[in-house]
């Protein structure tokens, strides 16, 4: 069942929608949450954005690079000043931005993105429909979802066999257990048990599960999924060494452990969307 929050959100994103259609006049918005903005090229409503996140983007939606755009700053890092001179009427926005949450509803309406792990279909369509509703394009989104939700079927049922998987994020070295429904609950893939000694940890309001080398190979995944931050925020430097890990694991026992390395932006910066989530469950399916 959708919660209340999820309802109060919509019910006000709806009514938003409805004044600026009766005004004849559809948002122009400054766009952080990748996931929203390819969700809104998929629906073909690039000309309502004005802003977006230059440096950060995925290849995928390079479009956005164009001159047309205004570039607003990082993901963490909001150029506020160059969102004032766009006066946007919608900023979207996920919890990267949050901080920034008070000095960007200064400037516009700022609607906040979450994902929702109990459910993530639920909420996966809670927010394309958000984000379809201020545009009047719901029923564009209701088309999509719909066609959507038949090609992830499918791709789940020609999946053969009953592969096992581990999804991890890497950064500089460490590898941290990653909890990926698009895996587990739109594919139903099952994921690999976690050792009894592997605890999680407490980092201020997030919780973290690291995960040693030794750890991964006594999991034994059929597949291990690797998003590696490192790489996404630009840290070539400090990317994963693939060779070095598949060494590694070889000498723990986990030599039949296949190793799918995911594509760093969209797994780490983007998803949630309704071009990145087609994408990301053609990686996984693909790699199995």
């Amino acid at each position: 069942m959708m919660n209340l929050r999820k309802i109060l959100a919509i019910g006000t994103l709806v009514a938003f929608s409805q004044l600026s259609t009766a005004e004849t006049q559809l948002p122009k918005a400054a766009i952080f949450d990748l996931g929203s903005l390819d969700t809104i090229a998929a629906l073909g409503l690039e000309s309502h954005v004005v802003g977006v996140p230059k440096q950060v983007l995925p290849d995928y939606l390079k479009q956005f690079n164009d001159d047309r755009y205004t570039d607003v700053g990082g993901l963490k890092t909001p150029d506020l000043e160059a969102i004032k001179t766009l006066t946007p009427d919608l900023i979207v926005i996920t919890g990267r931005q949050a901080g920034q949450k008070s000095a960007l509803e200064a400037i516009g309406t700022v609607k906040l993105v979450e994902a929702f792990g109990d459910n993530y279909w639920e909420s996966f369509n809670a927010n394309v429909t958000s984000i379809a509703t201020l545009f009047n394009a719901k029923n564009a989104a209701d088309t999509a979802l719909a066609k959507l939700s038949t090609d992830i079927e499918s791709t789940k049922t020609a999946i053969n066999g009953n592969p096992t998987i581990l999804v991890i994020t890497h950064n500089n070295g460490s590898f941290g257990l990653r909890d990926e429904p698009i895996a587990t609950q739109l594919l139903g893939l099952e994921a690999s048990k976690v050792p009894s000694h592997v605890t999680p940890q407490k980092r201020g309001t997030r919780t973290f599960t690291s995960l040693s080398v030794s750890d991964i190979a006594q999991m034994k995944p059929t597949t291990l999924f690797i998003v590696d931050r490192s790489a996404a925020i630009g840290n070539t430097k400090e990317s994963l060494n693939i060779e070095k890990l598949k060494s590694e694991l070889a000498a723990q026992g986990g030599q039949s452990i296949q190793i799918a390395y995911l594509s760093p932006k969209l797994w780490y910066l983007s998803g949630n969307g309704l071009q990145s989530l087609r994408m990301q469950v053609k990686e996984i399916a693909d790699a199995l």
